[in-house]
């Protein structure tokens, strides 16, 4: 039984109200406003935007350049498909991540793309792959919870 994925449009929706929680609420309706825009003008080319391109640009808009603010810090990660997806792999990306939170007492860590890389469009939703979805998030978790700010507050959210 496949699983259904919300449209890339609608995960940069719910990432733009998170984003807005931990930044300035005016520009996530600012952001709101051109989402709604854009998708009401052309929305056969919003279902098909790539989710990974546009969360960086939603990032810098809330953000900044630098995707710090005093505070509270964002990182990103796009998981490229692979065939396997190996412990060592995946430590170095999320390590490499966490190095971009370090030092701050609120982050932010968005992995995109995992559900794709595990599952390939066309491809069915096995037990074999929910099997390798949960051990994959569950290497991440332990690494962010390794890597992670003794007392900071890190949120960890996958789409």
């Amino acid at each position: 039984m496949p699983k259904l994925k919300a449209a890339p449009v609608d995960q940069l929706r719910i990432l733009n109200e998170l984003l807005g929680r931990v930044s300035d609420p005016h520009k996530a309706e600012h952001a709101r406003r051109a989402l709604e825009f854009a998708y009401n003008e052309h929305p056969e080319d919003l279902e098909r935007v790539s989710l990974g391109d546009y969360v960086d640009k939603l990032a810098q808009f809330h953000f900044g350049e630098s995707g710090k603010s005093s505070d509270f810090a964002f990182a990103h990660w796009h998981v490229p498909r692979l065939e396997d997806f190996s412990p060592l792999w995946i430590r170095q990306a999320i390590v490499v991540e966490m190095k971009k939170l370090a030092g701050r007492r609120e982050g932010l860590l968005l992995v995109t793309g995992l559900r794709g890389a595990v599952c390939p469009q066309g491809k069915y939703w096995t037990k074999h792959r929910e099997a390798q979805y949960q051990r994959v998030r569950s290497w991440i978790d332990e690494l962010v919870c390794a890597w992670a700010t003794c007392g900071s507050r890190l949120q960890v959210v996958v789409l």
